[in-house]
C-alpha cells in the first residue's frame, strides 16, 4: 500500500463512518447541483445548498475525508496560504482585506460547529503556537501574543527556536472525526452522498450536465456540477490539472509517550515554524506526537522512508526526547502522505469555469478554514447572492503547464530549505 493510501492515526482512531447512498440504487435522477468530490469543502457546499433547498448529491472516488480534509495535521487557523502582502499584490488592499475576513469567518464557522455537543469526538483543543528560527521582525499587531525566547523555553526543549506568537483563535482537532460528522449533517439535510464512484466524464447537455460514473450504467442529471476535487485530479476535470498541482506532504504519528513529551513539550496547542515548509506538530489525546514535515511534487515517499524522514526530523529539534525515545523503543507507529492542490499564487480558484460550471479546489496549506468559506459564498452565489463570489473572481488564474510547473515547485521548495537554514544560520 502507497503512502497516499496508508492507514493513519486517524483511521485507527475514527468514528464509524456515516451511512450513504450505493451508485446502484440511484435512478436517473435530476439534481440541482452535483458536486465532484467529498472533501470539506465538497461538503460545505453540499450542506449549504441543501439547507436553502437545492436538490444535492456528492460524488466521491473514495471515501468521505479520504484525501487531504481527513488525513491532514488537524489545525484550523485564521489566514490563506499565501501571505498578506502577497496576497495585497495580487488583488489589491480592498479585496485582500475582505478575503481576509473571509478566513477568519471559516476559522469561526468551523469552531461553532465542533464547540456542538454532537461533535465531541473532534477533540478540539484551543490555541496554536507559531515559532520563529531566525529573530525576524515582529509584526506590530502580534507584539501583545509574543513569548520570548526565555519564556518558550518553559514550555519547549527545543533550543532552535527564537520566539513564538500564541494565537488563541486557533485551534486543533481530529479532522476524520469531523468530516464524517459534517457529512452526516449533510445528509440530514437532504444531501445525497455517493462513495466508491469515480466520475469519468461530465458531459453538457442542453439541459445541464450528464455525468457518467466509472463501470456503472447510472448516469447522473445536474443542472450545475462544483469540481471540489482538490490534489486528487483525473481526466474528467482537465480546468484543475491545468490550474492545481498536486503537492504533497508527509506526516507521521509516534507510538504513546506521554512522560516523555510532558518532559519536552509541555503545552498542548498545535505547534508550528514560519518556514514555508517548517515543521508543524501537536500532542495528540492518547499520549502521541503528530509530526508534519516538507513538501514534494514529484513521486510519494514510502511508509518507511516516511518514518526514517519524520524521525530525523524530530531529533534535528528535539535530539534529546529522540534518544528517550531510542531508549525507550518508542518509534513511529504512523506515517502517511497526503495530496493537496496548490495553484501558482497559492491560492484558490473558486467560480465559473464554464456555463453552470464551478470550480472549487486549492485549498493546499490553510484549507481548514479556508474552503468553508469558499464554499458557503459558492453555495450562496448558486441559490442566488451574486455578490457573494466578488472577492473570489478577482484571483488570478494561472497555469500550472504539468511537468514543467511540477519542476518549478520542487525547485522554488528547495530554494526556500536552503533561504531558511541560512537565515536561522546567520541570525
Amino acid at each position: 500500500m502507497t503512502a497516499l493510501r496508508a492507514r493513519t492515526w486517524y483511521d485507527a482512531t475514527g468514528i464509524a463512518p456515516p451511512d450513504t447512498t450505493k451508485i446502484t440504487s440511484i435512478t436517473r435522477g435530476d439534481y440541482d447541483v452535483a458536486i465532484i468530490g467529498a472533501g470539506l469543502a465538497g461538503l460545505v457546499s453540499a450542506l449549504t445548498l441543501a439547507q436553502g433547498g437545492a436538490r444535492v448529491i456528492v460524488l466521491e472516488t473514495d471515501r468521505i475525508g479520504s484525501g487531504a480534509s481527513g488525513r491532514n495535521g488537524g489545525f484550523c487557523s485564521a489566514g490563506w496560504a499565501a501571505g498578506t502582502e502577497q496576497i495585497t499584490q495580487l488583488v489589491g488592499p480592498h479585496v485582500a482585506k475582505t478575503l481576509d475576513a473571509l478566513a477568519q469567518h471559516g476559522v469561526a464557522w468551523m469552531r461553532t460547529r465542533m464547540e456542538q455537543s454532537r461533535y465531541a469526538a473532534c477533540d478540539l483543543v484551543q490555541g496554536e503556537l507559531i515559532l520563529d528560527l531566525n529573530g525576524a521582525t515582529m509584526d506590530a499587531a502580534e507584539q501583545d501574543r509574543h513569548i520570548a525566547q526565555d519564556e518558550l523555553r518553559q514550555m519547549l526543549s527545543a533550543r532552535r527556536y527564537k520566539s513564538g506568537v500564541y494565537t488563541p483563535s486557533a485551534f486543533h482537532f481530529h479532522p476524520l472525526n469531523f468530516m464524517r460528522l459534517l457529512a452526516q449533517d449533510a445528509l440530514n439535510a437532504g444531501a445525497t452522498i455517493v462513495e466508491t464512484a469515480p466520475v469519468t466524464r461530465i458531459d453538457n447537455t442542453k439541459h445541464g450536465f450528464d455525468i457518467t460514473i466509472a463501470g456503472n450504467p447510472t448516469q447522473i442529471k445536474a443542472r450545475n456540477v462544483i469540481t471540489a476535487t482538490g490534489g486528487y485530479m483525473g481526466h474528467e476535470t482537465p480546468f484543475s490539472r491545468k490550474h492545481f498541482l498536486p503537492i504533497r506532504t508527509y506526516i507521521g504519528v509516534t507510538d504513546p509517550m506521554p512522560e516523555i513529551l510532558d518532559e519536552h513539550i509541555r503545552c498542548h496547542w498545535a505547534i508550528a515554524d514560519t518556514r514555508r515548509a517548517g515543521n508543524y506538530y501537536r500532542r495528540l489525546p492518547d499520549g502521541r506526537l503528530l509530526w508534519g514535515m516538507a513538501i514534494t511534487a514529484f513521486g510519494t515517499l514510502d511508509t518507511t522512508r516516511i518514518r526514517a524522514m519524520i524521525l530525523h526530523d524530530i531529533k534535528a529539534m528535539y535530539p534529546i526526547m529522540v534518544a528517550q525515545m531510542q531508549s525507550a523503543q518508542i518509534g513511529i507507529d504512523f506515517a502517511w502522505a497526503g495530496n493537496m492542490a496548490y495553484a501558482r499564487h497559492y491560492m484558490p480558484i473558486v467560480g465559473a469555469i464554464g456555463q453552470n460550471h464551478y470550480s472549487l479546489a486549492g485549498f493546499g496549506g490553510h484549507g481548514m478554514n479556508t474552503a468553508p468559506a469558499a464554499a458557503r459564498a459558492l453555495a450562496a452565489h448558486i441559490l442566488g447572492d451574486h455578490d457573494a463570489l466578488q472577492a473570489f473572481q478577482t484571483i488570478p488564474r494561472p497555469r500550472v503547464f504539468g511537468r514543467l510547473g511540477a519542476f518549478a515547485a520542487e525547485a522554488t521548495y528547495r530554494y526556500m530549505r536552503v533561504r531558511d537554514a541560512l537565515s536561522e544560520r546567520l541570525s
